[in-house]
């Protein structure tokens, strides 16, 4: 049961919306380990986030989208850093 003011994640993998929920997670994951008392998020949680942006990126311009300029900046920026 999902709450009223969340819509239901999309069901096909392919799509924006979908990737768009995989990177909302990828970054909950990461902000959640970096919260944690041992410190730093882990490598393998940065690396999901990494591939769910680029995911989602393809998934935009297959779709003739174009990629907003904060998430062109946050996937350059975390290609740098791996």
């Amino acid at each position: 049961m999902s709450v009223a003011n969340e819509p239901a994640a999309p069901k096909h993998t392919g799509e924006p919306m979908f990737l768009w929920h995989q990177v909302l997670e990828a970054r909950r994951v990461v902000a959640s380990e970096r919260l944690a008392p041992v410190g730093g998020s882990s490598s393998t949680a940065r690396a999901d986030l990494l591939s769910a942006l680029e995911a989602y990126a393809v998934s935009l311009t297959n779709h003739r989208r174009p990629i907003p300029y904060a998430l062109r900046d946050e996937l350059r920026m975390r290609r740098l850093t791996r």
